[in-house]
């Protein structure tokens, strides 16, 4: 189990970091860490049903890091709620096209 519960860390990690760095969100990202902070408070509450010292450590470290990963995207969902992602792609994706005849 305590496998298990690096594993897990381990794959929060990235998350965090892709989270911080590129400070976006949106309403759908949410409700998937909700939906995933309520099935491991389920099994949280399943571990402290069955007094499983490794189901206790290895949940409340994922219920911790659910936690964590709700809060970060729940802040960037509220901080970029006006900004239209979809025009920002584009406004991108024109500016690498004429980028290149304008570096020569």
């Amino acid at each position: 189990m305590n496998i298990a519960s690096g594993l897990f860390f381990i794959c929060y990690i990235p998350e965090f970091y892709a989270n911080y760095k590129n400070k976006n969100a949106n309403a759908y990202n949410v409700v998937e860490k909700v939906i995933m902070l309520a099935g491991t408070g389920f099994a949280l509450g399943y571990s402290l049903e069955t007094d499983s010292n490794a189901f206790k450590i290895n949940y409340s470290i994922i219920f911790t890091l659910d936690t964590i990963a709700l809060f970060m995207r729940a802040y960037y969902a509220y901080k970029n709620r006006n900004i239209d992602v979809t025009m920002n792609l584009y406004d991108n994706a024109n500016e690498e096209v004429h980028n290149p005849v304008n570096s020569l």
